[in-house]
């Protein structure tokens, strides 16, 4: 029932590097050697003996075998019964855990089953919109509310529907409400019965609405991310889908109950949708605030069951909510942070996770492997990224936000005063936004105030001083005067005030 639309190594995957050696098939054998620094394990003098069969040391690599040697089944079977894992999916944020875990967000949790109680006998359902820093609890919230609902709806022949859309993914309207009429397909095993493409966004409303009153009584449809849908030159197609969702139901297009509940990081973001979509959609705005060092410690405590009995040290939680605190009180990347512990206690053969290898985590978690991601991007990728660091390098008042304008006018310059070619505003902006999915940067759109539009803005998670040393590299980039950056760019940012 969701859409995620994920690429790439999410912000929950492990710290830890796999290698091609680990992960390719061609290099896997029955048995793995256990070898030393004194043995020569380059394979001189072996290939005529394995190639023929014949020759010195055959019998003897095949009598080792038994003593020498680990099948990879073994070492399977070796590594499971070391684990310090009971229950590893507890300590993944995209678990929907049961509300006995749910800390600290009381008054949230009471307002959305407040909101979503009139399921349960055919009444209307509210929008909502749930909205705060990342790793609040939002998703969390309304994900175990209508778990429960789920449950309930069913025992009484009450078809409950929860159409999950992540809306970072989709590059226009017409996108995202395909993803939205194929989520639906995909729940009640059905064909999605329009083509991706060829066919206009009404119709494909229209099969959307189709399949709800077919197959629900009442639908939720969880928008998360709402403010990263946008369409070219920066449309703003959230307010174009909240606005067409919202009135389904006034309009008859559905017959049951619908609520438009969306998520979003942006406290601001009603300032951003245009007047029809702000009153079509007119939700319950229920604010998530950061977790505290005390609310974090007990997330995980309530979470300490995902590992064996006695596989976790003492000051394990603790570290981990103090460490967790220093990210503004996100609670997925503390969860993420206990998970890495208990991987790297058993990468290193330990049935105990002990403050080490919190604190390994930790590191790992800090280690800047993005500079040698951007080393090896494209020249044009180097080109967006660089101008987009320029802006705040060379600042003489930096930007908290960088807008994607001026960074778009930054990049022409930087392009053509090395005669390379410089590509259009949506190019640039898909170049810079793609690095999001590497850690590199987030972005965000939001209004300037009424009359003065939607703009895109960056936010860099790197030092833009770092990101700027490393496409310097490119010596054709660093044979541009710094002066001249920095004389274009705060012309730019004069100009876009």
């Amino acid at each position: 029932m969701t859409d995620n639309g994920t690429e790439g190594r999410g912000e929950g995957d492990s710290p830890e590097t796999v290698t091609n050696e680990d992960t390719d098939p061609r290099s896997a054998q029955d048995t793995l050697p256990h070898t030393d620094e004194s043995e020569d394990t380059t394979g001189e003098g072996l290939d005529g003996d394995l190639s023929t069969g014949q020759g010195e040391g055959v019998e003897d690599a095949s009598s080792s075998t038994s003593s020498d040697q680990i099948s990879i089944r073994e070492r399977l079977q070796s590594q499971g019964s070391n684990s310090v894992f009971a229950d590893k999916d507890l300590v993944r944020p995209e678990t929907i855990i049961d509300e006995d875990r749910i800390v600290g967000r009381d008054e949230q949790l009471e307002r959305v089953i407040d909101n979503l109680r009139p399921a349960l006998d055919g009444s209307g359902l509210p929008n909502m919109l749930l909205n705060g820093p990342s790793g609040t609890g939002k998703s969390l919230i309304v994900n175990a509310v209508c778990k429960q609902i789920i449950d309930l709806c069913e025992s009484q022949d009450i078809r409950f529907g929860v159409v999950s859309l992540n809306c970072e993914r989709p590059n226009s309207l017409d996108q995202a409400v395909y993803r939205l009429v194929r989520t639906v397909a995909d729940d009640v095993g059905v064909e999605p019965g329009v083509p991706q493409t060829g066919v206009s966004t009404d119709q494909k409303f229209e099969r959307l609405y189709e399949l709800v009153d077919s197959y629900y009584d009442s639908v939720i449809f969880i928008l998360d991310e709402i403010d990263l849908l946008v369409g070219p030159y920066d449309d703003n197609a959230f307010s174009s889908l909240l606005y067409q969702l919202s009135r389904a139901e006034s309009l008859g297009n559905i017959q049951g109950s619908v609520s438009v509940t969306a998520l979003t990081n942006y406290t601001h973001f009603m300032e951003d949708l245009n007047s029809r979509a702000e009153s079509s959609f007119n939700p319950d705005d229920i604010f998530f605030d950061d977790y505290d060092a005390n609310q974090l410690r007990a997330i995980l405590e309530n979470r300490r069951d995902a590992f064996k009995e006695g596989a976790l040290q003492g000051d394990v939680i603790p570290l981990v909510a103090a460490f967790g605190s220093q990210t503004h009180g996100d609670a997925r990347k503390a969860i993420d942070l206990f998970r890495w512990s208990g991987e790297i206690a058993e990468r290193e053969g330990s049935d105990v996770v002990a403050e080490d290898h919190v604190r390994t985590a930790q590191e790992k978690y800090d280690e800047n492997r993005t500079l040698r991601h951007v080393n090896g991007l494209a020249t044009q990728k180097k080109l967006a990224l660089y101008a987009t660091a320029a802006v705040q390098h060379f600042a003489d008042d930096p930007p908290e936000k960088i807008p994607a304008g001026v960074g778009y006018n930054v990049y022409q310059f930087i392009a053509q005063s090395i005669d390379s070619e410089d590509h259009n505003r949506e190019t640039y902006v898909n170049k810079v936004t793609e690095q999001k999915t590497y850690g590199i940067l987030d972005y965000e759109r939001r209004g300037r105030g009424r009359g003065r539009g939607v703009h895109m803005f960056f936010s860099l998670n790197e030092d833009p001083e770092a990101l700027i040393n490393t496409v310097e590299a490119d010596s054709r980039i660093g044979s541009i005067e710094p002066e001249m950056i920095q004389s274009v760019v705060n012309a730019q940012l004069r100009k876009f005030e």
